[in-house]
């Protein structure tokens, strides 16, 4: 929530005249500049002067005018790394119900990684097809390549993903999640317990292993970095994982998997070497899909509110569409849902 001072009530509203003065350019490139309006040739000097000089005095859109401006195509786009995937079908949902709310449509789509994915965005808005765009890291995006797909700050809210020193985003509560997740194996016993642990470069799998990392040491259990692997989200980055994890001497009894696409990798991957679930390695993954519950054995999984951060998510794009300043957003509620299935037990 954006907080006012009373030192801030008392001084007159700066006009969009005066910013474009103090800016040396006309109202029209003014207000191009301020509301994200590609379709307008300037310098990304000049986009960044006026800006400036709007926050040097305090300028304050037209929310009205504004939202009028943002209303053509009516839609926005939902940007994932995969269409295909049953993870973001629950966030899709929560997105459409909050843009339905508001007479909106909601177009789903991928974008490729820069060099040809630096203007998608752009060419999405600036094309009329949709107002505004909530995107969902990749996770082959680290922070220089996610900037560079940003680049002209286009209408985007970025989705269970942040980036330093940008405001827009909404993410879950993912230290919460995969503690949620490792806590449910020190409940049952396990003490020897590893993690699949996501790339090392995006910012979701970076909160899930604080979560895990901060979970063992609150119970004094010891992590083996040789029990630590970095994987990607998908079923074959799981299963690459669990199999340089298994060829080691020592084994844990238990794991922890950041996606649970990777962790359906690694169980089918561990049925291949042989290794039994629960029996020999107790298995549990942060997310929930029908794949989960359909797999033998059924994995157990830690829910995470995707439907909720969908639908917050969509809020702010929406809010800032019609002048309010992006935020970020943890989505705290509902909790994570631990769902047992027939992938861990107690340990032996």
């Amino acid at each position: 929530m954006l907080e006012v001072s009373d030192r801030d009530m008392l001084q007159p509203m700066a006009t969009l005249r005066e910013v474009a003065e103090a800016a040396g350019v006309s109202k029209a490139v003014a207000s191009r500049a301020l509301t994200g309006d590609f379709r307008t040739r300037m310098s990304e000097e000049t986009r960044r002067r006026v800006r400036a000089v709007a926050e040097e005095l305090q300028y304050v859109p037209n929310h009205r005018s504004r939202a009028l401006r943002f209303a053509k195509s009516g839609a926005v786009g939902l940007i994932v790394p995969d269409v295909n995937n049953a993870v973001f079908a629950e966030m899709l949902a929560g997105v459409q119900d909050r843009a339905g709310e508001a007479g909106m449509s909601v177009l789903l789509g991928q974008i490729d990684p820069p060099p040809a994915g630096r203007d998608q965005l752009r060419r999405l808005v600036a094309e009329g097809r949709v107002d505004g765009v909530l995107l969902q890291r990749r996770e082959d995006f680290d922070d220089q390549r996610l900037r560079e797909v940003l680049a002209g700050d286009p209408p985007v809210v970025l989705i269970n993903s942040k980036l330093a020193g940008r405001a827009g985003s909404v993410v879950l509560d993912d230290v919460r999640g995969a503690a949620t997740a490792t806590q449910h194996l020190i409940d049952l016993g396990h003490e020897r317990i590893g993690h699949l642990a996501g790339v090392a470069d995006h910012d979701t799998a970076v909160r899930r292993h604080r979560g895990f990392i901060e979970t063992m040491r609150a119970a004094g259990l010891r992590v083996r970095p040789s029990w630590v692997e970095r994987s990607g989200w998908e079923a074959p980055g799981g299963a690459a994982a669990v199999t340089r994890m298994m060829q080691r001497k020592t084994r844990p009894t238990a794991l922890v998997v950041s996606s649970v696409n990777a962790g359906i990798g690694a169980l089918s991957a561990l049925s291949r070497l042989g290794v039994r679930v629960p029996e020999d390695l107790s298995v549990v993954a942060i997310n929930d899909t029908w794949v989960a519950e359909t797999w033998a054995p059924a994995l157990t999984t830690v829910r995470m509110p995707l439907r909720a951060l969908g639908r917050r998510a969509c809020g702010m794009l929406l809010d800032h569409l019609a002048g309010q300043r992006l935020g970020d957003v943890v989505v705290e509620e509902p909790a994570p849902e631990l769902i047992v299935r027939e992938s861990t037990r107690p340990v032996p």
